[in-house]
């Protein structure tokens, strides 16, 4: 492959909601610059970037996919993200490998919920965006609606550098602002050609916001805007380069992947106005004295993994965005991370499943390395005499826990590796064994997120797997107090087994546990026999009384007992004691505990009413709310776990795909008289 300078490389995020035809943008710009020899399609399982099993199944994009291409003497790594909620982590590492955005909105739908999340994961690293209206050629499309709609929500700086030519079934071309000329497709060939008359009027209001909107941002055109003098294109141009690489100036652009109208105007105009990375300073830290440091892409090799895709032949697959300096193939580096020092045998450029060697990169391309060994998502490589380490990317929380096991036997002891290969490969996911309840879990960020993995795990690593509702981690407590006798007494022929303990039990502080005591008189109860008598209160009391749970706040006292000098022993104790606690819990009003989590939940204002109506239908109670921002309110709550099961997608129902929330233990509470029943029941059949 050419090799290409940190001035000729462009590197774009393709951002948006689902269906809105990010894929297929992609795709016909692959197919202009002679990347494929077809466009391929998503739907009929033709595309080269959505190419996964299950992608191909869904006709949706899971995985964010690379997709570089040269055009006009430069590079561009487009990389096309999900669109689905569940799957917005591959939007938030493919930001942090790209200078700039584009953001895909559907010409008939307008702004939709993910087009706004990655509008503010961008806006939140400031990142240079432009906008591209997609599908102009359908029924009900309007341009200028949806740019009226995207300056109301976003503000000012939405500007359209070009205006369709024609609409909906008529729509042929595009009218750039700029360079006042028109791109007619006629017979699958662009003609350009001088704006028609009948267009001026659309022409001179378009343009007068461009002008307007760029002169906002620069002192010098504002000038010259106030004073009526004429405008060059170049000048036009050099103010709206600078406004998009402030993040100030978001241009709109048009077009339909369906007619493939409007990409090479799409292409000229991200060499022509997008940011290169050439002027990127990257911040990172010095392991050696942790101090802050900064990187420029002449400066000493340094790159960051942004995502890692396990191949079951292969191994780890790297995607690496070098932010300075140059890498080479035959070359080592070292990871600051591990602490490790890997080889770079191979360099890849890739174009969504096709891979292509190249010999060199320099900073600011992404490339693809196979093979490392120690080396992971988040992780820094760098020159192991100047080192560096990059932050990682912070992955949305993961909301939806489910158990998982294996489905066919033969499958138990892969499922372990298994699991830990598609976490490397997807950060969104984590894993969880519980001691208690035996479950291991698996989390993500919706219901769809899960069925995938489950998916991966078969066609990745031949792991069969299911997922079901994880056991609650109940436990239980007494409310009264009671003092009984356990007595054990055995004869057999030769040493018999004597045992004989009074025990006192009583409610405890919370989170106190189990707590034992002794106050034994006279030695009613020898001091050797006294951890016999400990170890088996201690041992019943983790399968409780009501439903088999261990047994919490809850005092044990010893305070008598007797003894035979020949068939006591510390087994006949520990079995005394067991037979108190079977005979005494009940007569201390056993009940059932539940744990609560602390819920604290993100939403629009709007749905603030709909949100606490359903925790007050789980049995929840608000703590607080707040808000923030003019449009974002907090909701900080605390719920029973067993009414959490899929709140994930009973939140995103409620408020459209616009909430979020985390949640971490707080505390345990009775269980209502009925529920207590039915588990009670539940756990005895």
């Amino acid at each position: 492959m050419t090799e290409f300078n940190s001035t000729q490389l462009r590197n774009l995020a393709l951002v948006g909601h689902s269906k809105s035809g990010k894929t297929s943008i992609a795709e016909n710009c692959l197919f202009k610059c002679g990347a494929t020899n077809r466009v391929g399609k998503t739907d009929d399982g033709t595309s080269i970037l959505d190419y996964e099993p299950e992608e191909v199944k869904r006709k949706m994009t899971i995985d964010s996919s690379l997709a570089s291409c040269e055009w006009q003497g430069y590079k561009i790594n487009f990389i096309d993200t999900p669109g689905y909620p569940d799957f917005t982590g591959e939007v938030k590492s493919a930001f942090t490998a790209c200078e700039s955005a584009i953001v895909v909105v559907s010409a008939t739908s307008g702004i939709e919920i993910e087009t706004d999340r990655a509008w503010k994961y961008a806006e939140e690293l400031s990142l240079p965006r432009a906008i591209f209206i997609n599908k102009m050629d359908r029924e009900h499309a309007d341009f200028y609606k949806v740019v009226e709609e995207l300056r109301a929500h976003f503000g000012k700086g939405i500007v359209p550098i070009q205006i369709p030519i024609g609409s909906e079934a008529s729509f042929q071309g595009v009218a750039d602002l700029i360079t006042m000329n028109t791109k007619v497709l006629i017979k699958n060939k662009d003609l350009i050609y001088e704006i028609p008359e009948y267009m001026k009027d659309e022409v001179d209001t378009a343009r007068h916001m461009l002008m307007e909107t760029c002169a906002e941002f620069n002192d010098e055109l504002l000038e010259k805007y106030l004073e009526g003098e004429e405008i060059t294109e170049t000048e036009v141009a050099a103010a709206l380069i600078e406004g998009i690489v402030n993040a100030k100036i978001f241009p709109v652009l048009c077009g339909s992947a369906t007619k493939g109208i409007g990409f090479r105007q799409l292409m000229n105009s991200i060499i022509e106005y997008m940011p290169t990375p050439y002027f990127r300073a990257s911040m990172g830290i010095n392991p050696k004295n942790n101090e802050l440091i900064e990187r420029r892409t002449e400066d000493a090799f340094s790159g960051y993994v942004f995502k890692t895709v396990v191949d079951q032949f292969i191994g780890r697959v790297s995607y690496l965005k070098i932010l300075s300096g140059t890498l080479i193939e035959n070359s080592s580096v070292y990871n600051s991370v591990s602490e490790k020092t890997e080889r770079i045998s191979s360099l890849y450029s890739a174009c969504g499943k096709n891979q292509q060697a190249q010999k060199i990169a320099h900073a600011g391309d992404i490339v693809i390395i196979t093979k490392l060994q120690a080396t992971k998502t988040g992780d820094t490589l760098c020159n192991e005499e100047e080192p560096i380490k990059y932050e990682p990317v912070t992955h949305p929380a993961s909301m939806f826990t489910m158990a998982i096991k294996a489905d066919k036997k033969a499958d138990e002891d892969k499922i372990g590796n298994a699991l830990t290969r598609l976490v490397d490969e997807d950060p969104t996911l984590t894993i969880y064994k519980n001691t208690e309840t035996g479950d291991l879990t698996i989390s993500g960020v919706g219901e769809l997120h899960l069925d995938v993995a489950i998916e991966k795990l078969l066609n990745k690593f031949g792991v069969t797997a299911k997922l079901y509702q994880p056991a609650i981690a109940y436990r239980e407590t007494i409310r009264g107090t009671s003092k009984v006798e356990g007595k054990h007494k055995k004869q057999s022929g030769g040493h018999g087994q004597y045992g004989d303990v009074w025990l006192e039990f009583s409610p405890s502080e919370l989170g106190s546990g189990v707590t034992f005591t002794e106050t034994i008189v006279g030695g009613a109860v020898p001091r050797q026999y006294i951890p016999a008598v400990e170890k088996g209160v201690r041992e019943t009391l983790q399968t409780g009384i009501l439903a088999g749970y261990p047994m919490v706040d809850i005092k044990v006292n010893l305070f008598d007992g007797s003894y035979h000098t020949v068939d006591s022993s510390e087994m006949a104790f520990k079995t005394a004691a067991a037979l108190a606690i079977k005979k005494g819990i009940p007569e201390a009003k056993p009940v059932l505990l539940e744990p609560y989590y602390t819920l604290k939940i993100t939403i629009p204002e709007y749905y603030m009413g709909d949100v606490i109506s359903g925790i007050n239908t789980k049995r929840g109670r608000i703590i607080n709310t707040e808000s923030p921002s003019h449009d974002v309110s907090i909701i900080e709550a605390q719920v029973p776990l067993a009414e959490l099961y899929k709140y994930a997608t009973d939140l995103r129902s409620a408020t459209q795909g616009r909430g979020s929330y985390t949640m971490e233990f707080s505390h345990y509470e009775e269980v209502p008289a009925k529920i207590s029943e039915q588990i009670i029941a539940e756990n005895n059949k």
